[in-house]
């Protein structure tokens, strides 16, 4: 089964966070070619409009240029959709090193304000990019879930907590979250 496989109701609007970004720009321009309607959320801090610029003439797209630090711009951008994919947050261990604060702020709380945003306006999925440096320490292969060792950045620990920020959004909300968690890319 692949992604074309997949099938949604024709009006469904997706939100792609961090859509200006290498993921992102490619996930909106698939979501687009199978039909449906993708609003992109970027602050483009990273992200590159050259990424989207020929996906801005779909009338079945839109960009909105916002942080998700700002909970405002969160809550507006998840307005009438119906799947987050939040692929938004800054990458980089040795970074992550350097300024901690910051990727707290942008990862950490910027995560919680597109859960919370999304649970507010009864989002049906929210689908987020973790990261496979959450197995930290763990010498075993294959990495299993449920097998973590310590982690080793503040990078790996904001998509720590952000794994768990998404399991207690489940439990305690109902809000339906799958986190990705991706090795390098």
């Amino acid at each position: 089964m692949g992604y074309s496989d997949l099938v949604f109701d024709k009006n469904s609007v997706f939100l792609v966070t961090g859509g200006a970004g290498f993921i992102g720009s490619n996930l909106c321009e698939t979501i687009l070619n199978m039909g449906y309607n993708v609003r992109c959320l970027d602050n483009l801090s990273t992200g590159k409009k050259d990424n989207i610029e020929h996906l801005l003439d779909n009338p079945n797209f839109e960009f909105i240029e916002g942080d998700i630090r700002d909970f405002d711009t969160c809550l507006t951008a998840t307005t009438g959709v119906d799947f987050v994919l939040h692929q938004a947050a800054w990458g980089s261990v040795p970074r992550s090193i350097e300024m901690p604060l910051l990727y707290e702020e942008i990862n950490i709380k910027g995560t919680l304000n597109m859960l919370e945003a999304a649970r507010r306006n009864n989002v049906k999925k929210f689908v987020y990019a973790s990261s496979s440096s959450v197995y930290g320490d763990d010498q075993n292969l294959p990495k299993v879930e449920g097998i973590e060792g310590n982690v080793l950045s503040p990078y790996a620990l904001t998509k720590k907590v952000n794994e768990e920020y998404a399991k207690l959004y489940t439990k305690l909300y109902g809000l339906d979250t799958y986190g990705l968690r991706y090795f390098n890319v």
